[in-house]
């Protein structure tokens, strides 16, 4: 792997509440919405200027302008630093009490080209022409992709030894995150944590596949391969990593017990499942699936598949395949309108409340970064909504420049 040090921007203690964000997909927008237009130091207005003008089209000429217009704003505020040939320490305390901590680093895009760093996903190409505009007009970018690999352990004793001191940034976001933030520019030190990362031969994407991919063509575009410069990653130790499932919510006129029916027809076994109002993920394992309506739910054993692909050992892979095609005429997740996602932090119980009386939920255990890793090693695509995995970042905490 390449990889390097970067140059940054860094908002002041004194107003950082006021400039960075969990950002779209972490906080409902009516929220991001507010936050924008409450204070004019929110980095929200650079990334997201249709928040305090309605009428901006994201894409368009004035959408881009009105960007590069807050972001000079805020740059000439004096609240953000800049910060030259740096690399950075991240931990962030989960609300849950967990602590996910990793390195952000410059990582070459010319390795992502390469397939050195993998991804999971497909991007849409029109998305990732949007965002490599974005990156030109402000030569920035505010939010580090995530990455993951089996780490040495040199880099967890590292690690230690730099946050026994004071981090340089702190603030605790709406749903009780804590971020830290530890800027290192000794350059022993900086040395011995980028050579580990170029001992390895790849990392695998975790979040962030379109980032990844613009941040990846713009550098290569605007200053050509092995520039020595990195798009700006977070990558941390995959057993350090919080993944969690997502809801499938299928709306059908078939009903709850029809299809508990279906399955024992096929020879699939199904068990009543008592639930408590804390009830999540962890009531289901490796082949075992839940299902549930407004009113019960139970457990049901998935048949092995024949395929020796990673990816059709997927359980989500599976019920997609071998169930939900045969019984609810669903052949394609990324494409049905009669099916729809919910993030699997919610009990089963609060989440059975949402639901509407067509229709029939499902949630699976979490992917392990080995099943990711696999799926990626072979070429192939997880299904929609596989994972949904944490950290979750601020917008603004660290911002890339390119000079």
């Amino acid at each position: 792997m390449k990889v390097f040090p970067i140059n940054t921007l860094l908002p002041k203690q004194e107003v950082i509440s006021d400039i960075v964000s969990l950002g779209s997909g972490k906080l409902p927008e009516h929220e991001l919405v507010e936050k924008a237009n409450r204070s004019e130091l929110s980095y929200l207005r650079v990334v997201k200027p249709q928040f305090i003008d309605k009428d901006l089209i994201a894409g368009s000429d004035d959408f881009y302008n009105s960007s590069v217009q807050h972001f000079n704003h805020l740059k000439s505020s004096g609240y953000l630093t800049e910060v030259s040939n740096s690399i950075f320490y991240y931990q962030q305390t989960h609300h849950s009490g967990t602590n996910l901590g990793g390195w952000i680093i410059g990582v070459d895009g010319d390795d992502y080209l390469e397939g050195k760093v993998k991804r999971h996903e497909n991007t849409i190409r029109a998305k990732e022409d949007r965002l490599v505009k974005h990156i030109q007009v402000l030569n920035s970018m505010a939010e580090p992709v995530l990455l993951s690999q089996v780490l040495p352990q040199k880099l967890n004793d590292l690690a230690t030894v730099v946050i026994q001191t004071t981090p340089n940034l702190s603030v605790t976001d709406e749903m009780d995150n804590l971020h830290n933030v530890w800027v290192i520019q000794d350059e022993l030190l900086q040395a011995s944590v980028l050579n580990e990362f170029q001992n390895l031969d790849s990392l695998y994407i975790a979040d962030g596949h379109h980032r990844v991919a613009g941040s990846s063509r713009f550098l290569i575009d605007q200053f050509g391969h092995n520039s020595g410069k990195g798009f700006m990653a977070l990558i941390m130790n995959e057993d350090d990593l919080l993944i969690k499932p997502f809801y499938r919510i299928v709306k059908t006129e078939v009903k709850h017990d029809q299809f508990q029916s279906f399955l024992e027809d096929q020879g699939v076994h199904c068990t009543k499942l008592e639930l408590d109002e804390n009830s999540d993920y962890g009531v289901v394992s490796f082949r075992k699936v839940c299902c549930f309506c407004k009113e019960q739910a139970f457990i049901f054993d998935l048949p092995e598949t024949e395929s020796s692909k990673a990816v059709d050992q997927l359980d989500v892979a599976i019920t997609e395949s071998l169930i939900f095609g045969p019984a609810f005429n669903i052949t394609n997740t990324a494409n049905d309108a009669n099916i729809r996602f919910q993030r699997g932090d919610m009990s089963i119980k609060k989440m059975m409340e949402y639901l509407n009386q067509d229709e029939i939920g499902f949630l699976f255990h979490s992917n392990t970064m080995a099943e990711i890793r696999a799926v990626a090693d072979e070429g192939s695509i997880m299904p929609p909504k596989s994972t949904f995995i944490e950290p979750k970042l601020l917008t603004g905490l660290i911002v890339e420049t390119y000079k």
